[in-house]
This record gives structure tokens, sequence and C-alpha cells, in this order.
């Protein structure tokens, strides 16, 4: 675990975890950066040859926000990466808004990947999907959950300040002393003035919430073996999107543990990782047979 914090310290846009095993790439969600998945991502490289692209937001002197505001922007920094930093076809593995991207990708660009393990991907319904592509970014902005996001305190004093900070909130609910050390350590940064500011900017953040899309139809397209998790339903994953895509593509494995929320691979990688070895053991078994 000590090995990963260095690692992961040390990266500015993209980490190679390790080259052992099959070649996986991890993409994280909107508003968490990449190094707050460390317990997970320890457990990922011993399984895979690993690889993970930061999201463009967290970039260092990202600025800010297009005026485009769907996701195939996230898709095709993941394409140009895996063209140039990993050894294709890859193991897509995404969570949330991770997870939608790496579907957008995977259905431009098939050939770069062998499998999809979609952990909670964000999504709307096709309406509401709809309805937000007309809508004016500055109606989204009204709207919950980026409403809500532009909001919330984005500087601190110290580290400890910001935890505090984060275990008044019921996002953190399920979140243990290993997963506030995580986010303690990346999803802060301290900035020129000795402040600690969010890694992932909270205008970013809301800016992704203005154009959530409906990927059903795509994950119907996508022939690649597929691989879906979550946690208990959530706005961001609802029930009748967890029935529909199992009626749209009934030869994914469909895994669940509801225990947790849609910030299941945080709350507890260990139930994560092991919902991730499962379904790859039901794909190869399927397979086989």
């Amino acid at each position: 675990m000590d090995q990963i914090w260095t690692e992961l310290q040390q990266a500015q846009v993209f980490k190679t975890f390790s080259d052992i095993g099959d070649p996986a790439h991890f993409y994280h969600a909107n508003g968490f950066p990449l190094g707050v998945y460390a317990p997970l991502l320890a457990k990922l490289k011993q399984a895979f040859s690993l690889n993970a692209l930061e999201l463009r937001p967290t970039w260092p002197d990202a600025g800010m926000p297009p005026k485009r505001r769907d996701w195939q922007l996230y898709a095709d920094d993941l394409i140009l990466h895996i063209e140039r930093h990993c050894s294709a076809p890859i193991i897509g593995i995404g969570h949330s808004m991770g997870a939608s991207s790496t579907i957008l990708a995977a259905n431009k660009r098939p050939d770069l990947f062998k499998a999809l393990i979609l952990i909670e991907p964000a999504m709307v319904s096709l309406p509401i999907a709809w309805l937000a592509k007309l809508m004016p970014k500055s109606l989204m902005n009204l709207t919950a959950p980026a409403k809500n996001t532009l909001k919330k305190r984005d500087v601190w004093e110290t580290r400890e300040q910001y935890i505090e900070y984060c275990k008044m909130s019921k996002l953190y609910k399920r979140f243990d002393d290993e997963a506030f050390i995580a986010l303690a350590q990346f999803g802060i940064h301290q900035n020129n003035d000795g402040q600690f500011m969010l890694k992932f900017p909270k205008r970013w953040e809301a800016h992704n919430y203005t154009q959530p899309p409906n990927v059903l139809s795509i994950l119907k397209q996508i022939k690649l073996p597929c691989v879906a998790i979550r946690g208990k339903p959530s706005v961001f994953f609802s029930e009748a999107t967890w029935q529909r895509w199992q009626q749209l593509t009934p030869d994914t494995v469909f895994l669940e543990d509801k225990r947790y929320g849609h910030l299941l691979p945080l709350e507890n990688p260990s139930a994560c990782f092991s919902l991730i070895h499962q379904g790859l053991s039901e794909h190869n078994s399927k397979r086989v047979k």
C-alpha cells in the first residue's frame, strides 16, 4: 500500500501501476481524483497489468470547462491514452462517469478493448438525457446535483479541516478510516498560498452534471464481454436502468452488493474487487461452455 501511495503522488496525468497480468485500465468518477481510489488500485495492480488516466479536470492547469458538455470528450482522451500508453486490447474498468466514458470509448474503438467491467456507470433515462442536451448550461446549473456542487466549499486551511468537512456529509457515511486517509491525501492539493483546494475543481464537476448521457442503446450495440456491478439504486444509477440493462444485454454478467451505494469502490474496495474477480470468472465459465 505504501508503494502505491508514493506512485500516485508522483503521477501527473496517468500512471502505470504494474505490468503483470492482462492489460487493464481504470477510469475514475466525476469529482473523485484517481488517488482517492488507492485502496482499490492496490488490489487491482495485483491482478492486472494496470494503467490509469486521470480525468482531464484534474490535469495540471486544466483551466475552465469547455463549451461542450458531452462526455465523449473523456472517451476520446481515453482512446488516445490507450493508443499511446497501453498494450491493447485492454480490459476497461470504470466507475460512474469513468465507466460511462469507457462505454463511449469502446463503442467508438472496440478494437482497443477485450472486456468491460462497469461499476455503477452514471447515466439517466433517455428523456432526461435529451432534455439535458437541449437545456442551456445556465438552467442545468440550477438543478441537482450541479446546483449543490457549485455551492459546496472548496478551500480549507488544513487536510484535517477538509476531512472534518467531509465527515459531516451523508455522501461519506460508509467511508472507513482507510478511505478518509486516501481522501485527505489525494482529494485536495496545496496551492501557492498554503491553502488546500479540491483537486477535482467543483466547476468541472458541476459542468459534467449538466449533460449526463443515456448509454443503454450503446451498451446494446457493444459486442464485448461485459461485467456490470452496482450497489444500492441511486439518482446516478437507478433501479429502472439496472432492469432495462439486463433486458437489453442478457449475456452481460450482472452483480450487486446492496450494502453499499454508488461509491461502492471507495466504500469497500475489497468487496468491489471480489465482484470484479467474480464477474470475470463467470464470463470465462460462460465462454468455456
